[in-house]
């Protein structure tokens, strides 16, 4: 399985380019032209409001299986500490037939806990692939302002002016877009506009 970061990196430039191909031709609106841009999709992650949003959900929910998780060990911590101090109070085919039941539902406890595990993460990985797809209209928006022809993630970059790095953008115009609650940021410049 492909770590997380690839499969949002994969996410999101599927949902551009074809968001881009259904947009037709760039149209020229800035004087200068910039035909790589940089950006950050972890930041686009963490530093708007909605990724944050979807990163506070992801802590609640781990919080809860953790919390979830650890009552259920001291549960059976409690009961194997019953079993084994009734061990002199039974036959050894008594204790036996119990210590077996108390052992499978430790392992049915710990299989639906990994199976709960599990679905959350593909709950995780589902909800960022979805912030990926809703940014890819603003990336397009971005890239036919700038006349860009790719947009590449500043990790697979080795050195780039920070002029063309759009993360900044495109986390404002995010915020923008999800509602007044948003913190407001400084809206972007295009290449030979004033600051």
């Amino acid at each position: 399985m492909r770590p997380a970061r690839q499969r949002g990196a994969a996410a999101l430039a599927a949902a551009a380019l074809a968001i881009g191909c259904a947009a037709g031709p760039v149209a020229a609106q800035d004087a200068a032209r910039q035909p790589f841009l940089v950006l950050s999709q972890e930041r686009i992650l963490t530093g708007s409001a909605a990724g944050q949003a979807i990163l506070a959900e992801e802590s609640r929910a781990r919080d809860a299986l953790r919390a979830e998780a650890r009552a259920i060990d001291a549960a059976f911590e409690a009961e194997e500490r019953a079993l084994t101090a009734s061990r002199g109070d039974l036959s050894p085919e008594a204790f036996r037939a119990r210590a077996d039941d108390f052992d499978a539902r430790v392992v049915v406890a710990r299989r639906e806990q990994d199976e709960r595990s599990d679905a959350l993460a593909q709950e995780f990985d589902r909800k960022r692939r979805e912030f990926y797809g809703a940014v890819a209209p603003v990336l397009v928006s971005i890239m036919e302002r700038r006349r860009a022809d790719v947009i590449l993630d500043e990790n697979t970059v080795l050195l780039a002016d920070q002029a063309v790095n759009i993360t900044d953008a495109v986390i404002a115009e995010i915020d923008a877009r999800d509602g007044p609650e948003a913190t407001p940021q400084t809206p972007e410049t295009s290449p030979g506009e004033e600051n």
